[in-house]
């Protein structure tokens, strides 16, 4: 942004008592002179040409014979408007326009700096805030890319010209767990990093920022449709979304750490059938998003046949609240073994749904729906009440180990859960330490410090707490070790490579090392063969969870036992 410095023509401080004919002759001599600069008193003034002609007039004619005779000092009335040479072109002409209307006009004093000042006209500065006001209306200013107005007016434009065109909605996955680890201002530098890599993906003036962390694509098709013909269309539309995923995913250096970025993006474009404005494209390609989000398949492109994803989230939410009344609901235990002695050392409670009509579904068909309504507090009432029956009924026959159940964002939030984890308890008389709850990253990171202090309430109770799919997110170590936790569950995508991909090895050890340091116990989840098992071991991963060993099954298939063999 251009500074006064740059605008200033350097000036010369005339003496207050130079006789006011020499200050008009020096004005007639040099027309490009804005005027007087001088000093009174410590104070500077600014006589400009339309003051000194109204004195010389006067309101009668009669003022030229009477300052004949007088000097600069008897001008000075009103202290100038006197700026630093840094000061932006901005700032200066609000500054100028913010003084009373009389003087609005004048020109700036500019203080150069060692002694040294010069003036500026307020007409250019005025000119150029005009022009900025102009596109901040059309930028957006954390990235610098066209804004919503600026998309609307641009795709308004190019679909009356007949234009076929396309519009992408991208929407960055997690990106709250970033502002909530890292803060804002890290959060923002990576909305620069997306913005930079969309740049130099997309051509000029393609890419355009909603708000908050979702951006907006808009691209001719005719090229694409001239290229593959109309019925490869959506298949060239899937691949761009891809690519652009794919140059958007970084990672990306924030607050010295490598980000990856994870993100949906779904597409709509004018040969469909009703896409004929932009807002009609923006809300089709905004649901596309939301399905590629909610199904993770990262790209999707709009299909009228297919019902919104929030319409369909509301059926199931309603289907579900009535299953949890009608007992549909059903729990699967999955054992975690002792990585040495491969005894049962605790079950994990997972949630199935016996649906009436699509048969047995598995946790990802229903929880994500229902952790964005009230269901989901009905469904963990119901899951820690089964949990806890079953652990009860394991302890007086002989099998007295602990059942982990998993807690979801809103519910480690709400003020719910301590008292029905208590009551639970106290219903089928375990003591705390046969329940485990197992908390993810994002869950915590939903509010922290409030997430820390429940924690902490139930651990007072006697329960252990787990931090499950540990790696995948983005907490901080320095914020893990003020976490009330017991043990963390080391994510599968670490496990599932680690003969091929000599990193992983590497992480998973430092994560090991690590657990031992902060006297957590560490779990590797998704372990599929022996030798994955033995590896693990012999990193010093406490205890295996994974198929491995047993699938998640009814619990009526396991029996009190001291060890468990490879299913």
């Amino acid at each position: 942004m251009p500074t006064l410095a740059e605008l200033a023509v350097p000036a010369t401080v005339w003496d207050a008592g130079t006789a006011i004919p020499r200050i008009e002759a020096v004005l007639g001599d040099d027309e490009n002179l804005p005027g007087i600069v001088t000093r009174v008193d410590g104070r500077i003034f600014l006589l400009d040409r339309a003051h000194l002609h109204t004195a010389l007039t006067g309101r009668l004619g009669f003022g030229r014979p009477l300052l004949h005779r007088q000097t600069l000092r008897v001008l000075c009335h009103q202290p100038a408007l006197v700026l630093p040479g840094d000061t932006a072109w901005d700032d200066a002409a609000r500054a100028a326009l913010a003084r009373p209307i009389g003087s609005k006009g004048l020109p700036v004093v500019v203080d150069l700096g060692d002694g040294r000042l010069g003036t500026a006209l307020v007409g250019p500065l005025v000119d150029y805030l005009s022009r900025r006001y102009e596109t901040m209306a059309h930028q957006d200013d954390l990235t610098g890319l066209g804004n919503r107005r600026m998309l609307t007016e641009t795709v308004t434009a190019a679909l009356g010209n007949g234009a076929s065109a396309a519009l992408a909605i991208i929407d960055l996955n997690r990106f709250k767990e970033i502002n909530d680890t890292l803060g804002h201002r890290y959060g923002d530098e990576l909305l620069q990093h997306v913005t930079g890599a969309l740049r130099r993906e997309c051509s000029d003036g393609a890419a355009y920022r909603l708000g908050g962390d979702e951006f907006v694509l808009f691209f001719d098709t005719a090229p694409l449709t001239a290229m593959h013909g109309p019925d490869a269309l959506p298949e060239a539309l899937r691949h761009i979304g891809e690519r652009v995923l794919h140059a958007i995913q970084g990672p990306f250096p924030v607050a010295g750490v490598p980000i990856t970025v994870e993100a949906s993006l779904g597409v709509a474009h004018t040969g469909q059938a009703g896409m004929d404005g932009v807002h009609k494209l923006l809300a089709a390609a905004d649901t596309a998003m939301y399905t590629a989000k909610r199904d993770r398949t990262r790209v999707e492109l709009w299909d009228p046949a297919r019902p919104s994803p929030l319409v369909a989230d509301l059926g199931i939410q309603t289907e579900l609240r009535e299953a949890v009344d009608r007992g549909e609901l059903v729990l699967h235990y999955q054992p975690l073994v002792d990585a040495r002695t491969r005894e049962i050392v605790s079950f994990e409670a997972l949630v199935r749904w016996a649906h009436p009509r699509r048969g047995l579904l598995y946790p990802g068909a229903f929880l994500p729906q229902a952790e964005r309504s009230d269901v989901i507090h009905r469904l963990t009432d119901r899951v820690l009440a089964d949990a806890t029956v079953q652990a009860a009924l394991w302890h007086r026959a002989g099998l007295p180990v602990p059942v982990a159940v998993n807690l979801a964002a809103p519910v480690l939030t709400s003020d719910h859960i301590v008292g029905a984890v208590a009551r639970r308890l106290a219903e089928t008389g375990l003591p705390g330490s046969a329940l485990i709850v197992e908390i993810t990253e994002s869950a915590v990171m939903t509010r922290p410090e409030e997430s820390a202090r429940r924690l902490a309430t139930l651990r007072d109770l006697g329960v252990r707490v787990a931090m499950d799919d540990f790696g995948t997110g983005y907490t901080s170590l320095a914020l893990l070790s003020k976490l009330p936790l017991d043990e963390l569950k080391l994510d599968r995508s670490f496990i599932m490579g680690i003969h091929e991909q000599p990193q992983e090895q590497v992480i998973v050890e430092a994560v090991a090392r690590m657990a031992n340091g902060l006297g957590l116990t560490l779990v590797a989840e998704g372990v599929e063969d022996e030798a994955t098992a033995r590896t693990l071991t012999g990193f010093g991963i406490d205890q295996l969870q994974g198929f491995h060993f047993s699938r998640p099954l009814p619990a009526n298939a396991f029996t009190p036992a001291p060890g468990l063999s490879p299913v």
